[in-house]
């Protein structure tokens, strides 16, 4: 790599599009929140497709690194976009008839919302935001959000010089954008016909498979109440199976999205994302069931679909168990290759150094090590500090080492996942687990903004996308503050005016309606549920510890296989893969399976027959087939907003 092909990224044409996507695709998913309780697919492909091919139109085509830098609003929109949704959220659950019900309303703080009676007073108000009521709930939440971006900065580089520079891992969704990225700004003949087809393809089915049932069905029906998608279908085999082995899992997907990731995956990755899967919720609900360890309060049902049977597994087994299993596959590589940390750290430090000597290639450069960990333990002081002056009777070391000892264990845990799959990981009931063990009883600890912060995950994918694009992670970083400044901006203002137009909630806003009430109860629900003791099972966390050890160090040692644990866990926990696919834990045996069909196609069927141009265009077809399934996904979401807001004119 030389400085001569390094080129800028961060230019007056792409913060004109990040300033657009912004204020203009934003809004339209927090609208789409407020009617479906979704968020808008494929935010940050909309902007680039947009303005590559106006560009394009008018002469003067984006460059690979101002595609890179747009590709950048993807995951920051919806994280940051819908910040100022949260805090109206928290004020109608706070005083919802659950957390009445339960005792919670009663030791709600002033620093999380303001009280019942000024809510009221505000459902008048047009400017809600402006009352000085919200200005202690809003300047802690604003505080959190910077501790976030430092922490996803700080940590992004630190996943990147372990999982990049020294492990050097694949990661097969960035791979996959990276390489569209180069097809639309290089338009290689045979990759951009790719492309096209390939989103000519998904077009076609989302139109057959999708849009088609939607328009016959709620759509002509008059059964559009609850104004959200139809859910992929899934044939769920779990209840025929009850016949035979009482508690066994099966279904098989009908969403061709998660066949086409799988030609993203290795088959030992696909293989060990389906044995995680299959151990969980066939042979795992299973021996359960056999075992007769449903607890008196959920007795097992044959009639119990997949979705019910893993939502269950999960809450009383597999959350516990996949505490284990996640602290064994982040820590014991740790553990057994500490050369990989250190020379990790010694790596960032090099180029550190050599940055700021100003003889490095200008893509490589990075800040000082020393400045990254003033960032991080920074960040993550200043949030235990914060959470301690919110809830003083609660230890300040205990939260210290949640805090900063916890963002170093989920970022690695996420960023391994991505390494190796099609994408991230977290530790479901983070702060819970806190809670839990700890042993406090306060109602106050509930509402504090304690977290372990995982967004470095997501910036180390966004450093490998851009050492291979050759931009500066710096100006990434950079963009990172800007899109993260520009979108709280945009869901204040945006937030306000829904407001202005309508009280949220209200009948003009849906998800508002039948949504939130769920989201409510469950919310009280836990609260006091987690003491029964089921959620957080101290002894299936240390045997599925123990456990995942010993699986690490054989796969490790002897089938040389260190990416098996996290592949395994990816594939009972659920994923989140690129484009529009959302994998849900309820979906992860369906999806699982059906990612490892489409491994198999790939590498035993297509592969032998087109050789090296197959993994040529592999990533290109994978992201081509996903957009054009995405677009149809926009085109029912607009379809339902054109339909909502044509009920609220007057005529």
């Amino acid at each position: 790599m030389t400085a001569a092909v390094y080129s800028k990224g961060l230019t007056w044409r792409t913060l004109l599009a990040l300033i657009f996507g912004a204020f203009i695709i934003q809004p339209v998913t927090i609208y789409s929140m407020l009617i479906m309780n979704v968020p808008l697919p494929i935010q940050g492909w909309i902007i680039i497709l947009l303005f590559t091919e106006f560009a394009r139109f008018m002469g003067s085509p984006f460059t690979k690194q101002e595609i890179f830098i747009l590709l950048s609003f993807q995951s920051m929109a919806i994280i940051y976009g819908i910040w100022f949704l949260n805090p109206v959220k928290n004020a109608y659950m706070a005083f919802s008839l659950p957390a009445q019900a339960l005792g919670i309303s009663k030791h709600v703080p002033s620093w999380w919302v303001p009280s019942e009676k000024v809510l009221l007073e505000l459902r008048s108000s047009r400017l809600v935001f402006f009352d000085p009521s919200w200005l202690i709930p809003i300047s802690i939440m604003l505080l959190d959000a910077l501790f976030w971006l430092l922490t996803d900065i700080s940590m992004g580089y630190f996943c990147y010089g372990l999982f990049v520079k020294v492990e050097k891992l694949k990661f097969p969704a960035a791979s996959a954008q990276v390489d569209t990225i180069t097809t639309l700004a290089e338009r290689e003949r045979l990759k951009i016909r790719v492309l096209m087809t390939s989103a000519l393809g998904g077009v076609m089915y989302g139109l057959l498979f999708s849009f088609l049932p939607f328009f016959i069905g709620p759509f002509l029906g008059g059964r559009l109440v609850e104004y959200a998608a139809l859910p992929p279908l899934a044939i769920d085999f779990t209840p025929l199976l009850a016949n035979i082995l009482q508690g066994a899992g099966f279904a098989v997907t009908s969403y061709a999205v998660p066949y086409v990731l799988g030609f993203l995956l290795p088959l030992s990755v696909a293989i060990s994302q389906f044995l995680g899967a299959f151990s969980f919720y066939f042979l795992g609900t299973h021996l359960i069931t056999r075992l007769n360890l449903w607890p008196s309060e959920s007795p097992y049902s044959p009639s119990w679909p997949i979705s019910t049977l893993v939502d269950r597994a999960q809450l009383y087994f597999f959350i516990s168990i996949s505490i284990g299993l996640s602290i064994a596959a982040t820590f014991l590589p740790l553990f057994l290759h500490p050369r990989s940390l250190t020379g990790a750290f010694s790596a960032l430090k090099r180029m550190g150094q050599r940055s700021s000597s100003g003889d490095y290639p200008a893509a490589e450069r990075i800040p000082p090590l020393l400045l990254l960990l003033l960032m991080f333990f920074g960040a993550t002081l200043g949030s235990s500090l914060l959470n301690y002056f919110l809830v003083p009777s609660f230890p300040l070391p205990l939260l210290i080492l949640f805090i900063s000892g916890g963002s170093f264990f989920v970022s690695f845990l996420s960023a391994g996942a991505a390494g190796v799959t099609t994408g991230g990981l977290t530790m479901p009931y983070q702060k819970e687990l806190i809670i839990y063990h700890s042993g406090y009883k306060g109602k106050d600890l509930w509402f504090a903004p304690i977290t372990m912060y995982y967004g470095g995950a997501i910036v180390a994918q966004s450093f490998f996308q851009a050492e291979i694009c050759r931009v500066s992670t710096i100006e990434y970083a950079k963009t990172y503050i800007i899109v993260t400044i520009l979108s709280l901006l945009s869901g204040f203002i945006s937030v306000s005016i829904f407001w202005s137009v309508a009280p949220i909630p209200s009948g003009a806003y849906p998800a508002s309606i039948f949504r939130w009430p769920v989201d409510a109860l469950n919310w009280a629900r836990t609260q006091e549920w987690i003491w029964s003791g089921y959620l957080f099972r101290t002894s299936l966390i240390l045997y599925s510890l123990l456990a995942g050890s010993v699986v690490y160090a054989v796969t490790d040692f002897v089938f040389h296989l260190p990416h098996f644990l996290i592949s395994f866990i990816a594939g009972g926990l659920g994923t989140v893969g690129v484009g529009t696919l959302t994998v849900l834990p309820t979906q992860a045996f369906e999806y699982s399976l059906a990612m490892l069909i489409g491994s198999i196609v790939a590498q035993k069927v297509i592969k032998p027959r087109f050789g090296e141009v197959f993994d040529k265009i592999r990533g290109v077809v994978v992201i081509g087939f996903t957009l054009g399934a995405g677009f149809i996904d926009i085109l029912i979401f607009a379809v339902i907003l054109l339909l909502k807001s044509m009920w609220l004119l007057p005529y």
